[in-house]
């Protein structure tokens, strides 16, 4: 059945998943447009995905975190579509989705971000540029250790949720 046709859910990751997440990643990965995941990262984190699934096949074709952070702050992260669904709007549902999750995590949750290197499917969303040291707390668990630090070709947006 072609992507156009399937019928796609979505729902929080269970233990199950994690072989296709990585297998979803990896390619992602490969073109750095997302971090390393391991497998062990992904069995202590597993509770931060939402994953979309084809209901025909059962197959994970999209995947996205809400890692949290100090100070009511999470961040999308590991935003992962199928080749096959690529240009569907699948990202952009799949980032919904962790926005719609963020929401029920308010009054504590108070703002999403994301370092990306496709602000426009971020902005289409409500999400506004911002500077990278608005998110300190990123900057110290993972920036610090990317060859790109001092480079960084990615653009800051977030999205306030109050």
């Amino acid at each position: 059945m072609s992507a156009n046709s399937s019928s796609i859910s979505f729902r929080p990751a269970v233990p199950d998943d994690i072989p296709g997440i990585l297998e979803l990643l990896e390619e992602y990965v490969r073109q750095q447009l997302v971090l390393p995941r391991t497998a062990e990262e992904l069995q202590n984190n597993y509770r931060n995905f939402i994953v979309a699934v084809n209901d025909d096949d059962g197959k994970i074709v999209g995947a996205v975190a809400l890692r949290p952070f100090e100070g009511g702050y999470f961040e999308v992260r590991s935003l992962a579509v199928a080749s096959e669904y690529s240009g569907s709007g699948l990202g952009s549902k799949l980032v919904a989705a962790v926005l719609k999750r963020a929401e029920t995590l308010r009054p504590i949750a108070k703002c999403v971000f994301a370092l990306t290197k496709r602000p426009n499917l971020f902005h289409r969303l409500g999400f506004r540029d911002a500077p990278h040291e608005a998110f300190p707390g990123k900057i110290w668990a993972d920036c610090l250790q990317c060859p790109k630090y001092h480079c960084c070709d990615e653009d800051a947006v977030e999205y306030h949720l109050d």
